[in-house]
């Protein structure tokens, strides 16, 4: 009898680590469907602020000429000696949301460096704070700092208010899906 416990106690034992699995892995898929709706956001945000792009030049005060391309980026970051910038910043300069060349009233070329979300926190600013610095760094010409989303985080409101950073708002209704 003490034989039969113990191959009782071993399945009971195999059952219990085979749920324990079954149970991990269940709350790894739960935690990424949890995610993918906040990436699904950002990327509609994204898609809609790259509609409005001689809209968001415009409420700033500037002419929209083109949005940089990535392949534009890397140019600008080979012609100047980049040597004392951290990879991963570059990295993430490369891959900057979007990158507005426009013109101010004078005609001079500047640039605006755009972080897009669907709302706005602390780390977009500190983002396009630094792609604007960047530009600035790689062109010589005066570049600027926005960020674009249907809402903004409360603790970002002194960056705004002081013009430090510009609000684009996205109107909610640009991020409606249009029904056949």
């Amino acid at each position: 009898m003490p034989e039969m416990f113990t191959q009782f106690a071993a399945e009971v034992q195999r059952f219990v680590e085979a749920t324990n699995r079954r149970s991990a892995a269940l709350d790894n898929s739960v935690a990424s469907i949890r995610n993918d709706p906040g990436i699904l956001n950002g990327a509609h945000a994204r898609s809609a602020a790259l509609r409005e792009t001689p809209f968001i030049a415009g409420e700033m005060g500037f002419r929209w000429v083109k949005d940089l391309t990535e392949f534009d980026l890397w140019e600008l970051i080979n012609a100047t000696d980049t040597s004392d910038v951290p990879a991963n910043e570059l990295r993430s300069f490369r891959r900057a949301d979007l990158i507005i060349e426009a013109t101010d009233q004078s005609g001079a070329h500047c640039y605006i460096a755009v972080e897009i979300s669907f709302t706005v926190n602390g780390r977009d600013t500190r983002r396009t704070l630094r792609n604007a610095e960047f530009l600035t760094r790689l062109t010589g010409s005066q570049a600027f700092s926005a960020v674009v989303g249907l809402r903004r985080d409360d603790r970002i409101r002194d960056l705004v208010e002081s013009g430090e950073v510009f609000w684009y708002q996205l109107d909610p209704e640009v991020l409606e899906a249009e029904l056949p």
